[in-house]
């Protein structure tokens, strides 16, 4: 659970060309009625830019949780959290949303609006005839062709191609920037396990690697509460396949701490030079090489200090390749109740400062 339930809880996105601040904020009314709305906001005076903020409000055609018994799903601001980062991809401005909690009837939901108007231009819901399904962390990705990246949390699955499932939880999906239609998918294969134990592969979030060479160069990196580690092929990801995994360029196991009761990925990892660092739940800084597309099968390098729930997301400064560091902020440590480390990119070995 998130504290507090209202206010802005997402991290917003900015439009550096226009100097336009996007952030969503939930805001409890008369009634009591709960609203999320989206604003626009100029960073050098703070004021509203154009006509917004503009009420969040969307329905898709379906017979799933929540739904109006006249064929649609629409969107219900009460039992939904907006906490995934904003994208501004293409002019278009993406907002994600999951629950309060895992409390039904909740959904994913994805909304594009037009960052010159505000107008909603694209509505995605991962689970419109099922139900759950959220889109909880880290936030969409894109590439440069305007497709976006999101991962799904525990829900329903058809299990079925692109063109006949409408339904998606626990998966990595590419969808077509501006219509957000899925065009491809990864679905473990053991979804089914994820969703009745509450693993969700959606605890955190796919990043999109810089082209690598090999025989996949379009590469994402991602995980989720059991601790698997995928390797993904951006241009066929896979889709779904019983009984293993073997169809995805590479999957690493074992080498994320997995918590009982509570899980192992709830952080988005980052990249740095052909390394990609990972700080999962009650354990410590690992960093991976990625050589020829593929991954190392254990740390190369590793920090001693273990962070507290929910780890953490690696955060890099760098002088372009050089000089590389990686931040750290430990949210529940002790003296004092938050700890922020920096590490050596080149060896997380090296912790070169904390703030204790």
């Amino acid at each position: 659970e998130i504290q507090p339930e209202v206010g802005i809880i997402s991290t917003p996105v900015i439009d550096p060309a226009s100097g336009t601040l996007y952030v969503v904020a939930m805001t409890k009314e008369t009634g009591p009625t709960y609203l999320f709305r989206l604003h626009a906001i100029s960073v050098t005076t703070g004021a509203e830019v154009g006509t917004g903020p503009v009420v969040i409000q969307a329905s898709v055609p379906g017979t799933g949780d929540g739904n109006d018994g006249q064929g649609h799903v629409p969107f219900n601001a009460f039992q939904h959290k907006q906490r995934a980062a904003l994208l501004l991809s293409h002019g278009v401005v993406y907002v994600g949303f999951a629950s309060n909690c895992d409390t039904n009837p909740y959904h994913g939901w994805l909304l594009g609006y037009d960052a010159n108007t505000l107008a909603l231009v694209a509505t995605f819901n991962d689970t419109p005839n099922g139900s759950s399904g959220g889109i909880w962390n880290g936030g969409p990705s894109a590439d440069a062709n305007g497709n976006l990246f999101v991962s799904t949390g525990n829900g329903t699955f058809d299990g079925a191609s692109p063109a006949g499932n409408k339904n998606w939880g626990d998966s990595f999906l590419r969808l077509a920037g501006g219509t957000l239609k899925v065009l491809d998918f990864f679905t473990p294969f053991n979804q089914a396990d994820l969703a009745a134990n509450d693993v969700d592969l959606g605890s955190t979030a796919p990043v999109l690697l810089p082209d690598q060479p090999g025989l996949h160069p379009h590469l994402l990196v991602g995980g989720g509460k059991e601790g698997r580690i995928y390797l993904i092929n951006r241009d066929n990801m896979g889709q779904f396949q019983a009984g293993s995994d073997s169809q995805i360029v590479q999957e690493v196991t074992g080498q994320l701490k997995f918590v009982p009761g509570e899980g192992s990925l709830f952080t988005v990892p980052a990249y740095l030079n052909n390394t990609v660092y990972f700080l999962a739940d009650h354990d410590v800084l690992k960093a991976f090489s990625l050589i020829n597309g593929q991954l190392s099968t254990s740390p190369v390098f590793q920090a001693t200090t273990p962070f507290a729930y929910p780890g953490a997301s690696p955060m890099i400064s760098a002088n372009g390749t050089n000089n590389g560091i990686v931040w750290a902020l430990d949210a529940n440590g002790t003296a004092p109740a938050e700890v922020l480390h920096a590490y050596s990119a080149a060896n997380v070995a090296n912790e070169m400062y904390n703030s204790n």
